[in-house]
């Protein structure tokens, strides 16, 4: 990995400490703080005493990453102008000093320097915690291209940003993470054919796809449903320069993960996207062998962190990944690509 890449680090916050952060930095009073699972962030849900309901965000700094949360920051108010249900981003108090009106600050914490920032509340249910419809699916497909479209021209980090969950780090982050269960020969079987499927088509291929600004974590806990409609998008600190496919690999891989027949969900999601965003033919053939990989790095890497202190979040992140996995490579390869290219061919609405 390069010097100059930057690879975020875990920040934990306490009550008392985000609480002193709201009001001196917002100027909001919490009546309530509910702590919500993140993987490297201190994330609240804040009930404040004029009766909003808001988010609190608080990552490590660094100047590499203060300029990278901006840039993050002015994607999400591009993607709100858009039409995206992205959270509105409330501005630093009018006397916070050389921050006053900033969308986000840097704040003095017991573990050192911290970004703060905070924004709406989104209401809705994590997409995670139900077995969604068809038409749902087919709505998250909607919104990942919208999500993509909306990126488009957005420009480069301002610094090189390197995660584990990048697409085109698969195979690294498997390598890396794979010995951790080679105990368990069921799992360790799974991720091996991933593996061997990834390389044979699809990581050659990535450098001569179109790239650009991506999502890139469009996962199930990242987007909140109404019915069969998606009502917000959450969490863009996995946003990087990356092959434009990956938007769809990620949303479509993560909203299979609760049906019945994972393949048919994944379809759906495809058919959703359409051609909203057209995709090259190079695109949709990479599609599927994608959805396997992204499925296998989630079960790699948290059962390598289940004894981390993000145990809880890797064993909520990575629950009901096998079977899920054994549905995928049970099914008939050349037919499923097939159908994505059907679905994400010119011809289609």
């Amino acid at each position: 990995m390069p010097d100059n890449t930057v690879a975020p680090e875990v920040l934990s916050l306490d009550t008392e400490q985000v609480r002193k952060i709201l009001l001196q930095t917002f100027g909001v009073a919490a009546l309530e703080l509910r702590a919500m699972q993140s993987e490297l962030a201190t994330v609240y849900r804040v009930d404040s005493a004029d009766g909003r309901r808001l988010a609190f965000k608080a990552s490590r700094y660094s100047d590499a990453e203060l300029a990278i949360a901006r840039w993050r920051t002015g994607a999400m108010v591009r993607l709100q102008e858009r039409g995206v249900p992205v959270g509105r981003v409330f501005a630093v108090r009018a006397d916070a000093g050389p921050e006053a009106g900033a969308d986000l600050a840097v704040v003095e914490t017991e573990a050192g320097q911290a970004i703060v920032q905070l924004t709406e509340w989104l209401e809705g249910t994590p997409l995670d915690s139900l077995q969604p419809s068809s038409e749902l699916l087919r709505d998250v497909g909607r919104v990942a291209a919208t999500v993509s479209e909306g990126l488009k021209g957005w420009p480069k980090p301002p610094q090189p940003i390197a995660h584990p969950w990048e697409l085109t780090r698969t195979l690294e982050t498997l390598a890396a993470t794979m010995p951790a269960v080679s105990h368990d020969s069921v799992i360790w079987t799974i991720l091996e054919t991933a593996f061997g499927r990834f390389a044979e088509h699809v990581a050659d291929k990535l450098p001569s796809l179109p790239h650009q600004v991506v999502h890139h974590d469009l996962h199930d806990s990242n987007l909140l449903v109404t019915g069969d409609s998606v009502t917000g998008v959450l969490d863009f600190g996995d946003m990087v320069w990356a092959p434009r496919v990956a938007e769809l690999v990620v949303a479509g891989a993560y909203a299979s993960r609760r049906s019945p027949d994972p393949v048919a969900a994944l379809l759906d999601v495809v058919a959703g996207w359409g051609n909203r965003v057209p995709l090259t033919a190079a695109e949709s053939d990479v599609v599927f062998d994608s959805v396997v990989a992204r499925l296998a790095v989630n079960l790699s890497v948290w059962t390598a962190r289940l004894a981390s202190d993000r145990g809880e979040y890797a064993q909520a992140r990575s629950a009901g990944v096998v079977p899920v996995l054994n549905a995928y490579l049970a099914a008939d390869r050349p037919a499923v690509i097939n159908e994505i290219r059907r679905w994400l061919g010119p011809a289609k609405n």
